[in-house]
């Protein structure tokens, strides 16, 4: 049984990864376009985060794209004239057909607006049932007063926006390990529906090491109800990483750290009943599956180098 869940997890991992191939891409229809092609996904899944590639002009201003409203930059790689960015679609959004919009200044030109559409699919999330001390499900004033107020804070957190990139090159697993909880989960603690798991839990011993998946900078260290004693990355662009229930932080808020700097080590800390790694990755607000972040970056032709526009 072991092996057959192990399997069944990676072949979803390989189905997010085989999902970012699955694109297409618009040509210019209009001579004075100022994007020669378009690459983006005939779909995307819910809690997905996906690579769009444009190919333009030597030397604009800036290029960016748009999505629900919100602005996604774009980086730029000068060995090919190609300008990629993520776009990250949160895994409530509803299933059904979108609009891009790839957005160019261009100095004396004034600037131009390209819009696009794609798919976003529904996912099956799954279920998982957990068991708990009522303790840690059944709050009393005070401590629910706490969870609110983190709850607050922490999301407050995700909505701010550094315009600046702070992330190099592709993301990188913070721990190695099986998945022994998916992203996008509907939780059932104790037989009462709870909000969707909007990360990854990773199996590992007490005390493994934690690293960063990219770069950034630190802007949480705490020790919270839910999620123990944990740590916030800003990487810049609207894009954060999360990892939670350490039992040791080894960074202070304020501190910028490189890919694969140790943040602290694998604990039980928080609402867990055993040592693992929550990991978690919002970009702009969008609650997005970690290993989809993996996959998208991996796949960058730019490499997203730290040259940007």
């Amino acid at each position: 049984m072991h092996s057959m869940i192990h399997s069944f997890g990676c072949f979803l991992r390989l189905l997010i990864l085989i999902t970012i191939f699955l694109v297409w891409t618009v040509p210019s229809v209009h001579a004075e376009d100022p994007f020669r092609a378009v690459t983006l996904p005939r779909a995307a899944r819910q809690g997905e985060a996906c690579l769009i590639r444009v190919t333009g002009p030597a030397s604009p201003h800036s290029i960016s794209m748009e999505f629900e409203g919100v602005r996604y930059p774009m980086a730029f790689s000068e060995e090919n004239g190609t300008y990629e960015g993520l776009l990250g679609i949160d895994m409530g959004t509803q299933p059904g057909l979108y609009d891009i919009k790839i957005v160019s200044t261009d100095g004396g030109r004034g600037g131009y607006r390209g819009v696009f559409s794609f798919r976003v699919e529904k996912v099956d999330f799954g279920i998982q049932k957990l068991s708990l001390p009522s303790s840690m499900v059944d709050l009393d004033a005070k401590t629910l007063e706490r969870v609110n107020q983190e709850t607050k804070r922490l999301a407050a957190l995700f909505q701010a926006f550094r315009d600046e990139r702070l992330w190099k090159g592709a993301f990188i697993r913070p721990v190695e390990g099986k998945v022994s909880g998916a992203f996008g989960l509907n939780r059932i603690i104790n037989g009462q529906e709870r909000s969707p798991h909007t990360g990854v839990d990773l199996e590992a011993g007490e005390g493994t090491p934690v690293l960063a998946s990219n770069r950034g900078r630190v802007v949480l260290v705490d020790d919270l109800f839910f999620s123990g004693r944990s740590v916030v990355l800003d990487h810049g662009w609207g894009l954060y990483s999360m990892y939670f229930h350490l039992s040791e932080t080894l960074v202070k808020e304020g501190d910028r750290i490189g890919k694969g700097t140790m943040l602290g080590r694998v604990g039980s800390t928080g609402r867990s009943t055993k040592p693992h790694l929550h990991w978690g990755i919002r970009m702009n607000g969008a609650r997005i599956d970690p290993f989809s972040l993996l996959g998208a970056t991996e796949t960058a032709d730019s490499g997203f180098g730290l040259k940007q526009q």
